[in-house]
Order: C-alpha cells, then structure tokens, then sequence
C-alpha cells in the first residue's frame, strides 16, 4: 500500500492546484487520497483487481477525477475507479463516470432543465415531431393495466432555452445490452429501471459529447460497462444472490456468463463398434 500512498502524494500539488483553478471547494484531496486507497483495499476480487494494477493509474485515475470535479466517494457514485488490461497487457485503473455522475455535471453546468424517461410497450401511442420546441406526445390507455410487450425506451432532456431532445432505444437492442451485462437483474423486476437508465445513459453522453470543456471530457470518461446502472441496494443484492447461488464462480467475461445460461445442447455418445479402428483412424479430442 505504500508504493500506491507514494504515487497518490506525487499529484498531490497538480491535484490542489486544478481544484483551486476551477473552484471545487467541495474536493478535499486528504478525503479523495483516503478513499482511493480505501477503494484498493476492498478491491480483492474482478477480473483485475486495484491492489494489482500500477500506482501510478490510481494517482492518474483520482488526478482526472478532480479535474471533472467529481468526488470517488461511492456514496455518491459520480465516479469508479476499474481495473483493466492495456493493450499492453499491464494492469491499469481507469477512471469511469457514471450516469449520475454525467447527470450531475450537466445540471451543475446549466446544461439541462429536466429529463423523462419512458418505457414503452406496443399498446403505448407515441408520437415525434421534427420540432425541437415540441416535446414527444406519449399517450397511455391503461397504465397499470395490459399495455403488451415492451418495445422500446425513451429518453427526453429538455435544455435551458426549451429544446427538447429526443433519444430513442429498442426492445432488441435493449436485450442485446442486457445479454451481454451477463446480469440476471436484467431479466428480474428491476428490468424496467435498466432499460430507463440506458436510454437515459446514451441520451446524456450525446448532450454532453456536444458540449465544450468539463462536459465533454467527462462524456469521454462515461462508463462502457453497465455496473454504474445500479443502486447501491441493487448491486449488493445481485453480489449476495450470486455468491449464494455459485460460491465457486471464479471471474467469468460477459460473454463466458452469457454462454454459461444458455442451456448446453445434449450430447449423445455413439458406441464404438471396433475399438482397433477407431484407435488408428480417429483422431483424440482433448475437453
């Protein structure tokens, strides 16, 4: 740990004077170091844990963090520290923010006065005009009732001068995301909240993205992985779920965790007939 309390300190002069630069009286670098090294400490398990990656990541990781003004406080869950593979194939942290991370900056900088999210079924009407004054006109029938199956997620940000932006995501491509999380929840009763914070999600990286300064760089840093889409009471329930149900899990890619639900096809083994033919002419399969 004093290797990653070394490097931390390096920055601690360009962290204060950034801070100082921008006003963000609200970071305190004594509070942001602690909880860095507070975030290597817990980090025993993933695919590539804190306490492995360089020191040198981790003071970059909470040196860009203050540069967005975000805090690493997981109370607030702005922002992530994660641990990945370079294309070198050096362990690394990378700083990630999260959509309410994103959600934060782009209030805090005027950038937005409020934003619905919908989830929409096929019985919904909605309606889209060309119009950037006119917002989308969404009429439900029965709103508790059958409304059919979901077929889409709808996000729109209304901007301080009263545009209204649209961002539209279907039912197919909302459960390619949810197949590729490799996370049950998805598929559970939160199901409707992950589909409103995705759309929500791309919607504010495009607001941000055509932004100038602080906001689009934080859109650089929006999390690609959907681990910044849960609660804190959400995420603790998946953990404990999971390490009920596969203690010996080990670490798994989306993709492995995919393939591990779908159902493997059976296998019929075919009798051998004679036994000194197949042991010269077939070949060995090693599983």
């Amino acid at each position: 740990m004093k290797q990653y309390q070394f490097a931390i300190n390096q920055i601690k002069h360009d962290y204060l004077n950034i801070v100082s630069e921008n006003d963000f009286k609200h970071l305190d670098f004594n509070v942001e170091s602690r909880i860095a090294l507070r975030l290597i400490s817990n980090s025993q398990s993933g695919r590539v844990p804190l306490s492995k990656t360089r020191p040198e990541s981790i003071a970059h990781a909470l040196f860009n963090a203050g540069a967005l003004g975000l805090s690493l406080s997981p109370s607030l869950d702005h922002a992530m520290v994660v641990g990945e593979m370079s294309a070198t194939g050096q362990a690394i942290a990378k700083l990630h923010v999260t959509y309410k991370g994103l959600l934060h900056l782009c209030a805090e900088a005027g950038a937005l006065s409020h934003v619905t999210t919908w989830v929409i079924h096929e019985k919904d009407k909605v309606r889209l005009s060309n119009d950037l004054t006119s917002k989308p006109q969404i009429e439900i029938p029965n709103l508790f009732g059958d409304r059919g199956p979901v077929v889409g997620s709808l996000c729109t940000i209304c901007t301080p001068n009263g545009d209204y932006l649209t961002t539209l995501m279907k039912a197919d491509e909302l459960n390619q995301i949810a197949l590729l999380s490799g996370n049950e929840a998805w598929f559970g009763v939160f199901a409707d909240e992950f589909r409103k914070k995705q759309v929500l999600k791309r919607s504010l990286h495009s607001l941000a993205s055509a932004q100038h300064g602080r906001l689009s760089k934080a859109a650089k840093y929006l999390s690609d992985d959907d681990l910044d889409l849960y609660e804190r009471t959400e995420r603790r329930a998946i953990v404990n779920s999971s390490r009920q149900s596969e203690p010996n899990n080990g670490h798994r890619t989306r993709a492995e965790a995919y393939f591990k639900r779908t159902p493997k096809p059976e296998i019929v083994e075919t009798p051998l007939t004679d036994h000194q033919e197949t042991a010269t002419t077939q070949g060995l399969y090693f599983t």
